[in-house]
């Protein structure tokens, strides 16, 4: 795990996924995370960001992401999004947080890719600005945590993906599986669920502890001909 600082308090550290080698990210250091407040948790991997990373990596492979569509839900420094991008999908960043969309861009540029496309906003915010039945995919990470937004969430979902499309969801054990899964069965989704394991933090060589992530698959069903 290669760590450099950079200024203003951040770090630049390289997550490193099968498949697709080491990804760059730049986030706040371990020093300022004290500092963070429910407005600034995105300038931070998570637990469950890196699980579903390393998850979608083993699920689609090096190049099972081409020519798909897919959004990043609440996408914050962008790593599971950047991961999409490296593995050939066309990828949207949405973020309420417009430092957040800015330093999207900053990574995106590390790791090779080009301009991110971004929203600013969420799905109450923002989210309508999404063209309906436009994406094959939909990721997030640390998204599910409000049972009061699973509403409209699911909404927003049923109409963002295309027939046939599905969200992975990422949460670190925070929420009630029945009730996530009911929740979104409501909403008109096929529900499963998968589990990964991160060892945690991944730049320590030493006194790191597994953390069990929660991954949920919601599909869109296609419409009867």
């Amino acid at each position: 795990m290669d760590q450099r600082a950079l200024d203003s308090g951040l770090v630049l550290r390289e997550f490193a996924l099968e498949r697709i080698g080491p990804v760059s990210i730049e986030e706040t250091s371990a020093q300022n995370l004290l500092k963070l407040s429910t407005h600034t948790y995105w300038r931070r991997v998570w637990p469950a960001g890196l699980g579903l990373a390393a998850y979608i990596t083993d699920r689609f492979g090096a190049d099972g992401l081409r020519g798909r569509r897919v959004l990043d839900l609440g996408c914050g420094v962008g790593l599971i999004g950047i991961v999409c991008g490296r593995l050939g999908a066309s990828v949207t960043f949405l973020d309420r947080e417009a430092a957040a969309l800015a330093a999207v861009q900053r990574n995106c540029r590390r790791n090779g890719l080009g301009p991110a496309q971004t929203i600013g906003g969420d799905w109450n915010h923002g989210g309508e600005r999404l063209a309906p039945a436009t994406y094959d995919l939909v990721v997030g990470g640390d998204v599910v945590y409000d049972d009061a937004e699973w509403p409209a969430l699911g909404t927003g979902l049923m109409r963002t993906l295309r027939p046939g499309g599905q969200a992975l969801l990422a949460d670190p054990g925070w929420v009630p599986d029945a009730r996530l899964r009911a929740a979104f069965r409501r909403s008109g989704f096929g529900v499963a669920r998968d589990r990964w394991t991160v060892s945690w933090p991944p730049w320590r060589p030493t006194h790191r502890q597994d953390k069990i992530i929660n991954i949920y698959t919601l599909r869109r069903a296609v419409p009867a001909p």
